[in-house]
């Protein structure tokens, strides 16, 4: 069992002239010294207040610069003008101011386009003349100044102050675009420029990505050191964040309004972030959490926002900066992620004896129950179903089917598939054993049975009300081991009929299921089957691995055989070792629990650190991004190049089991939420298996 301890978890708030920007072009950010978040952008200042930003009506033009001081005065350069955001002080140079810093002595320095100024006795005194256009300066120890000038560095030093340019000729700089500087008390120097991040210190060496991996390559455009030791790095693809051991990407869509970060600023304890960009600002706040506080969010983020009828769903947002906006869809699936949400509250009961968690086990059962009997087909079970007023009703799709129920007309949706039937067996297996009473027993195990007898009759299939057996609910053995259509569902389809073979003899008890159980596997090999569970296809389709995975907990917990549960497991390890990559905190928790190996625990709880507060996929950019590892080997099955590894789960576009997340991007132009389960089930099923501990 490992213990976790607190971690940090961030959320994001994006802000934009509907929240009182003056305008969406960011050019500064800062905090003043009572911590309230200022901005300035090309139309003038403005201050958050109350969730809201409240212009400064005496900076209307282009306010390029916010800085505050170590006394704590905040001051605003709006062109040529400087003044303190109280008005104390107030001046005006020959020509724009570009940077203001202080070094550890006290001295604050500003540059403009031309000069070099030092700030004593309250006024600003001439220090030098610059030596070219500067874009950045930084001050540090002792006097130290640097600025950033075309392609070099310019440093100011000597009895009688004159310039030094370091450039690629005299010293390790690249032959790039020096566009930001920034120097910590040690006098170590942090340099943005074309082609990525380097660290200089102050002398003669130089180090960069080609020594130090974690040193960005892209187009460095401003650099903030921290009061909290953090390194934020805006590039003109995302904002980079050193803390410690943790190095983040934060891009367009899930956490940026736009790609090129303009200014960065941070309180002092680095807990809020206020990154800028030419299309609006957003405010990143970091708390630290334990899992459970996660648990307890994730849960009730999803009763909130993603349950409709019992059911639990994708939210469509209409609005992306409000997760209340839109409404919970119906989709194709309902069954399964349903299933998969109820089986997170079986768990959860079965380990903590709360009884919200039964409440709501029970409320997904009827759920789906009711899936199971309202087509009135025996043992056929619908998709979904719909009622008057709700999108698509009464638009005669032949796939819908109108009857009533005691709330009035609804429809209900056939083609059901393989991927419903294993919502409704491994839930329905799991609930039976933790949270059914002897009546609940009861009624799961007939409906379940007779979706088997269903099966059963009609060759394997499910038969819809048009009397054709649906699409992809086939476990036919003639189909499975002897037609090459159904090559990719054979040891899947093998393993989930053995699934509920065998689902169905624990609930009943009738020979007639284990005796078919049987036969599969000693007439049809069903069993051997398994042991190659999974066809190998570049890591492009991953519905099959969730439903695998997921059948995986009964069949193995009810199976006792040695013989058989070799077979079973080797399958299983072959499967989890080529998924292993992906770092899939229920597929590792479910292998490590079920074979009693090592199942890199420690990547699955890091995968649950690093999912998003709220799921939501949104848009994503990440193929910008020069220093990923690409791979065309899915290109034989159809789909586009892929990564050859994911990125850490906050970065990637996808936010469900069943998604591919070996891709980069997604630009759909629309936002949708989708409910918890994706942390839920593996925290419980970590909880109740005694994997996680806190």
């Amino acid at each position: 069992m490992i213990t976790v301890k607190p971690f940090k978890q961030d959320t994001r708030d994006y802000y934009t002239t509907e929240h009182g920007l003056p305008s969406m072009k960011i050019l500064s950010v800062a905090f003043d010294k009572g911590g309230k978040a200022w901005v300035g952008t090309d139309k003038g200042a403005a201050v958050l207040e109350k969730g809201k930003f409240v212009a400064k009506r005496a900076y209307k033009g282009a306010v390029q610069l916010l800085y505050r001081d170590n006394s704590g005065r905040l001051w605003l350069a709006c062109g040529e003008k400087l003044s303190t955001a109280d008005g104390e002080y107030t001046y005006t140079f020959a020509d724009a101011v570009v940077a203001m810093d202080e070094d550890n002595s006290g001295n604050l320095r500003i540059i403009t386009e031309s000069e070099l100024y030092t700030f004593k006795n309250g006024d600003f005194k001439k220090y030098i003349n610059t030596e070219g256009v500067p874009s950045d300066m930084t001050a540090f120890g002792n006097g130290e100044v640097y600025t950033a000038s075309g392609k070099s560095l310019q440093t100011v030093f000597g009895k009688r102050a004159r310039w030094f340019e370091v450039n690629s000729t005299n010293s390790g700089i690249p032959d790039a675009a020096v566009n930001a500087v920034a120097g910590d008390k040690f006098g170590m120097l942090w340099v943005g420029t074309s082609e990525g991040l380097w660290v200089y210190d102050a002398g003669s060496y130089w180090i960069s990505k080609k020594d130090v991996s974690a040193l960005t390559s892209y187009n460095v455009k401003n650099i903030l050191i921290g009061k909290s030791g953090k390194r934020y790095v805006g590039t003109d693809i995302g904002l980079v964040v050193y803390d410690g051991a943790i190095e983040r990407f934060y891009g367009k869509g899930r956490w940026l309004p736009d790609h090129a970060v303009t200014a960065v600023a941070e309180t002092d304890d680095g807990n809020t972030v206020l990154v800028g960009t030419e299309n609006g600002l957003v405010v990143i706040n970091t708390q630290t959490v334990t899992l459970a506080q996660k648990a307890e969010h994730f849960q009730q983020l999803t009763e909130t926002y993603n349950i409709r009828e019992g059911f639990c769903a994708v939210r469509n947002l209409t609005d992306k900066f409000d997760v209340s906006s839109g409404k919970v869809a119906i989709t194709d699936n309902d069954g399964l992620w349903t299933g998969c949400y109820g089986l997170a509250q079986a768990y959860r009961y079965a380990a903590t004896k709360d009884k919200e968690a039964l409440g709501l086990a029970r409320r997904s059962m009827k759920a789906m129950l009711k899936l199971m009997k309202i087509s009135g087909i025996p043992g056929f079970t619908a998709r979904a179903y719909r009622r008057e007023g709700e999108n698509g009703f009464g638009n005669g799709n032949p796939e819908w089917h109108l009857t009533c129920d005691e709330k009035g007309a609804l429809e209900w949706k056939g083609e059901t598939s393989s991927d419903e039937m294993v919502g409704h067996f491994v839930f329905s297996a799991m609930y039976y054993d933790y949270c059914a009473d002897k009546a609940e027993k009861e009624e799961v195990a007939q409906a379940v049975c007779a979706i088997v007898d269903h099966m059963l009759s009609h060759g394997y299939r499910l038969c819809d009300a048009d009397g054709l057996p649906t699409t992809w609910a086939n476990w036919n053995p003639d189909d499975l081991n002897r037609s090459d259509r159904w090559y990719w569902e054979h040891p899947v389809n093998s393993f989930e009929m053995l699934c509920f073979l065998k689902i169905a003899y624990h609930m009943s008890g009738d020979e007639k299921y284990q005796n078919e159980y049987l036969r599969l596997i000693k007439t049809e090999h069903y069993a051997i089957n398994t042991m190659y569970r999974k066809r190998k296809d570049a890591h492009t389709c991953h519905i099959d691995d969730n439903l695998l995975f997921l059948s995986s907990i009964p069949l193995l917990e009810y199976e006792t055989d040695p013989d058989l549960r070799l077979c079973y497991i080797i399958g299983m390890k072959d499967h989890w070792e080529y998924e292993r990559i992906e770092a899939n905190p229920a597929w590792n928790i479910i292998y490590g629990a079920l074979t009693g190996e090592s199942c890199d625990i420690d990547a699955a709880i890091n995968t649950m650190k690093d999912m998003p507060y709220y799921p939501i996929e949104t848009d994503a950019y990440n193929s910008l991004r020069s220093d990923l590892e690409w791979t065309d080997a899915g290109v034989e099955f159809g789909y586009e190049p892929q990564l050859t590894k994911p990125l850490p789960y906050d970065q990637r576009p996808a936010q469900r089991f069943a998604s591919n997340h070996f891709t980069a991007d997604r630009e759909a132009g629309y936002d949708r939420m989708y409910d918890g389960t994706g942390f839920l089930l593996p925290y419980w099923l970590g909880r109740f298996y005694g994997l996680i501990g806190e």
